[in-house]
């Protein structure tokens, strides 16, 4: 069986919500505090509620604190219901073991199309009814009703429950009075009864074993009776009673009945019974983010596997998985530490009875980094408990980003046996590839869970965009911005001003410069990624353009994302502070020039200066060097009759003829460029160069060469928040809206 569907209700910060269509490795994102851990938590809760007893109902379940109610809600119950998908044998199994106990519906069944989905609801009434049920069993979906296998009312579950509560009470207190009348000899007796305390040879561990109330039971019984043999008749007629009891209430029908396949009942048909304990035997293992450091248990299941016969082979496979995915080598050795063998491994974390030591390549585990760490924690659990179902917190948790590629790797391939269901905060692993199983959690009032469409994705984002799937699916705000430096640079300016890119879930995309800007901003992939409620944001230079062209690029966005366009040429003409620059200039020319802010200031202006004529260059590209493509389709719908070679050479003309007319008005373009600078020289010349020019012009005083992805950075952490203009502290705000 493997889980289909989960659905929860009213569960801590989960007012309603579902994890559908699951697969075999599903991984829940989102961000902080969205609810991740409550929905892992809420399959291990649904499995934890069945016992090998395969019981519809209990009194006193896991969920008993307000705390588990949604905003301590309890006057509503919890619902958790899970969708299994059955394979083709164990559906017949249940379609006969139905047949056999209740003939009747025989024919009925002969030709039914029963699913290959069986549906389990529990509930859990609050405080303080505080029962734990099954309310339906169903073919199908829950809202399947002609597949009913089992309805339970409240009613119902409560007179259920209290039934198995009492069976249990007088289960537990049989096997004391078995115990006595087995191992408690008259001197055993006799002391407990003077001293009112269990002594003499009476290991602990026995009577715990037995419950918490077994050592109070045999107390009880000793000092009930005045001679050794009163004590023991006493017990053996408790122990007939008792088990007159439990068969009185194992046979007495309900009194509110419940609803099965074959009809209405009085008691709980064994192939439902059959069904819970299958469900009751799923391995479910769970690594919450608070995980037990690794040692001596593990050491000692190890060594175990090492000294028993037949056991090699498993021992050889798992130091295999080990040593393939983190590249070190694990074995095993009994304690040689005397202080160890004084403090032995307590029972709860131990396989046998045998201290032992775990080394990984020949030095003690908690020698090693807590990467290896917890890698061999997730790695050793999942091999040791070979669990059907593994839920883990955080898998990422002190793992580099190699290891992390490693485990989702490993995850990936013992999911073929192995459902797995795992929070993550990491994009290594979203972005190994091949997952089709993706949960957006967030958490608006209350936890929401969306599966999410990587078919849509695909389609929507080309693949040589470069967008990974952690941009798609980590972020509520993606800014796409021209080269990496300009990244780093807002980061920066960013941290400055204590704005965080965190807390507003802001990803970045590196387009490769303003030219690629129509490659990015199609449609398809900016509606997708609105559709995914990822707000997106274009932040590109203004470099020459216009009124005209600024509106030309907002229009192929409008409605689907949002344009800002640099008031100057582009990112560096931002940094062109005198502090920040004469301290950088100091730091870098390792104090061989140590200018002053008036000197640099200075220096500025004179670059600029003499920059006049690169500002006008770049205005007369602009115009002059526009693509001149002769038309392809013209060519290809030409008129019926034209020669194919006639129609290309008419295109080629006429490009040839564009360019000509280029060349021919130059001059005027030159001198129209010039009349532009000019007019605003005085009051933005700064503003109009390209600022790397300017950076480099005023570095080269300094017999220093400007570097745009490495000096960026550095002068832009030397600006200090008045330095950063307020046009960028606009922009950083509305990044983060």
């Amino acid at each position: 069986m493997r889980i289909d569907s989960v659905r929860i209700g009213e569960f801590r910060s989960i007012k309603g919500t579902s994890l559908d269509s699951c697969g075999k490795l599903n991984v829940l994102i989102g961000k902080n505090n969205s609810g991740k851990s409550n929905l892992l938590i809420s399959i291990k809760r649904f499995f934890d509620f069945f016992t090998t007893e395969g019981r519809v109902a209990t009194i006193a379940p896991d969920m008993r604190q307000p705390n588990d109610w949604h905003q301590k809600n309890i006057r509503s119950a919890i619902e958790i219901s899970v969708s299994l998908t059955l394979g083709d044998s164990e559906r017949e199994e249940i379609r006969e073991s139905i047949v056999a106990e209740t003939p009747q519906v025989k024919n009925a069944l002969a030709g039914a199309e029963l699913s290959n989905l069986v549906t389990v609801d529990l509930r859990f009434l609050p405080p303080p009814v505080s029962v734990g049920y099954v309310s339906k069993i169903n073919f199908g979906n829950s809202l399947d009703r002609d597949g009913l296998i089992l309805g339970v009312s409240e009613e119902s579950a409560a007179e259920i429950a209290q039934k198995s509560a009492s069976i249990d009470e007088y289960t537990d207190e049989s096997q004391v009075l078995e115990f006595i009348l087995a191992e408690f000899d008259e001197d055993d007796w006799r002391r407990t009864r003077e001293r009112g305390y269990l002594t003499g040879s009476i290991r602990p561990s026995r009577i715990t074993s037995m419950g918490p109330n077994a050592s109070d039971l045999i107390i009880k019984h000793a000092r009930g009776a005045s001679s050794y043999s009163e004590f023991r008749g006493n017990s053996r007629d408790r122990l007939q009673f008792l088990s007159a009891r439990i068969e009185e209430i194992t046979t007495t029908p309900f009194e509110n009945s419940i609803s099965t396949f074959s009809g209405s009942a009085t008691n709980v048909p064994e192939y439902v019974t059959s069904l819970l304990r299958k469900i009751a035997g799923m391995g479910v293992h769970m690594l919450s983010e608070q995980r037990t450091p690794i040692g001596p248990a593990e050491a000692s299941r190890i060594l175990k596997l090492k000294t028993s016969r037949g056991q090699g082979e498993v021992l050889r496979e798992i130091q295999s998985v080990v040593s393939s995915l983190l590249g070190v080598q694990i074995d095993a050795f009994s304690a040689d530490d005397p202080q160890l063998e004084r403090r032995p491994v307590p029972p709860s974390r131990r396989t046998d009875g045998i201290p032992a030591e775990l080394d990984v390549d020949d030095f003690l585990v908690q020698l090693n980094g807590s990467g290896i760490r917890e890698a061999l924690r997730l790695i050793l659990d999942r091999e040791f408990e070979r669990p059907d179902v593994l839920l883990v917190e955080e898998p990422e948790v002190h793992l580099h980003p190699a290891l992390e590629i490693a485990i989702m790797q490993y995850l990936k391939e013992v999911s073929d046996d192995c459902q797995i269901f795992l929070t993550t905060h990491s994009t290594n692993f979203l972005d190994a590839g091949s997952l089709r199983n993706i949960y957006l959690i967030r958490k608006d009032g209350a936890t929401s869970a969306q599966h999410m469409d990587l078919e849509e994705a695909e389609s929507a984002i080309p693949e040589e965009l470069g967008l990974r799937l952690s941009s798609l699916f980590m972020f509520d705000r993606l800014a796409f911005v021209e080269g990496p430096s300009d990244e780093q640079i807002l980061r920066i300016f960013a941290s400055s001003l204590g704005i965080s890119f965190g807390q507003a879930a802001l990803g970045f995309v590196t387009t490769g410069g303003a030219r690629n800007f129509t490659h990015y901003a199609t449609t398809a992939t900016l509606g997708f990624l609105k559709k995914r409620n990822v707000r997106t944001l274009f932040v590109i230079d203004r470099d020459e353009r216009d009124a005209a062209d600024v509106e030309s690029l907002q229009q192929r966005i409008e409605g689907v994302s949002e344009l800002v366009v640099l008031r100057r040429r582009e990112l560096e003409n931002y940094l062109l502070s005198p502090d920040a620059l004469a301290r950088y200039i100091a730091t870098k020319s390792e104090g061989a020039a140590t200018p002053s802010p008036g000197d640099v200031e200075f220096v500025l202006d004179e670059a600029c200066q003499e920059l006049f004529q690169t500002a006008v260059e770049r205005r007369v590209l602009k115009h002059a060097c526009r693509p001149v493509i002769p038309k392809r389709e013209k060519v290809l719908k030409r008129d019926e009759g034209e020669e194919f070679e006639t129609a290309l050479k008419a295109q080629l003309n006429a490009s040839v003829k564009e360019l000509q007319e280029v060349s021919e008005k130059l001059g005027d373009l030159v001198e129209e460029a010039k009349e532009e600078v000019l007019a605003d020289w005085d009051s933005r010349k700064s503003e109009l160069i390209p600022g790397d020019e300017i950076l480099d012009a005023v570095f080269r005083r300094y017999g220093l060469r400007f570097n745009k992805r490495k000096d960026a950075v550095g002068v832009a952490s030397e600006m200090q928040r008045s330095d950063i203009p307020d046009e960028i502290r606009g922009i950083l705000n509305e990044l983060v809206r």
